[in-house]
């Protein structure tokens, strides 16, 4: 590696050389590493190759849930929630043990290994609702059920400081890792905006997914809390203090 002594500092490649500011002042550096060709056709390479092939199918799969959870995820925030979903998905493709390594998939009957994923690290719901909500996915029927109890703000739900209503959203959610056999399907229930100083009564939430599905069926619940200015009701810091969780899975 050599420092770049001119008065003119480059940044970026110019032909095999890369020029770049570290915390020790500007360097360069010749075009290195080992060549795409050699990676994919070397012997020596094969664990390479496996490991990028077990890792576009996990980095694809878990954009795929992504994409179907996101009116769910866009009711809460954490920056770090893609790469810790990437992380249980990884441990997904891990428990095939039907393909040989480097043709493992991320399968349906894994997608057990996502129960009880927090989409915002920071306000986890068994840290946030004190009452147990109980989840009903009928396969056959596709009705999703989330039976909630009753819920008294003071006592069973840690509010942020500032909130003046909260609202609970179920998301089932049919996850198909292939469209041309079956297409994933998201539905939400939500209930109306509850004042926190007020009681709210046992309620279900209820969704249809299609019937008898190929696919995981996930059940997402997830409680927003808002502050009401003259009528209006606003996400309290965009959602930073919104749990969102999978509480139920049925793989096929």
């Amino acid at each position: 590696m050599a420092r770049q002594d001119s008065f003119i500092k480059l940044n970026g490649k110019v032909g095999d050389l890369s020029f770049f500011k570290t915390k020790d002042g500007y360097q360069a550096r010749t075009k290195g590493g080992v060549s795409a060709d050699r990676i994919k056709n070397d012997p020596n390479y094969k664990r390479t190759r496996e490991n990028n092939a077990e890792f576009t199918e996990v980095t694809g799969s878990s954009k795929i849930i992504r994409d179907v959870l996101r009116s769910m995820i866009l009711l809460t925030h954490d920056p770090k929630m893609a790469t810790r979903l990437t992380s249980r998905v990884f441990k997904m493709i891990k428990a095939d043990l039907v393909n040989v390594r480097g043709a493992r998939k991320v399968l349906p009957e894994n997608f057990g290994l996502l129960k009880d994923f927090n989409f915002n690290e920071a306000a986890p719901l068994n840290n946030t609702l004190f009452v147990t909500a109980v989840a009903s996915i009928d396969r056959v029927s596709g009705v999703v059920e989330l039976t909630i109890p009753e819920i008294m703000p003071e006592i069973h739900l840690a509010q942020p400081k500032g909130s003046t209503h909260f609202r609970l959203t179920a998301g089932a959610a049919l996850i198909s890792l292939d469209e041309e056999i079956e297409p994933s399907v998201m539905l939400m229930e939500s209930s109306n905006y509850q004042a926190v100083g007020e009681v709210l009564v046992a309620s279900v939430l209820t969704s249809t997914l299609p019937p008898n599905a190929l696919g995981a069926i996930l059940l997402v619940f997830g409680i927003s809390f808002y502050q009401e200015v003259n009528t209006l009701m606003y996400p309290m810091n965009n959602g930073a203090f919104n749990p969102l969780c999978t509480v139920a899975v049925d793989t096929p």
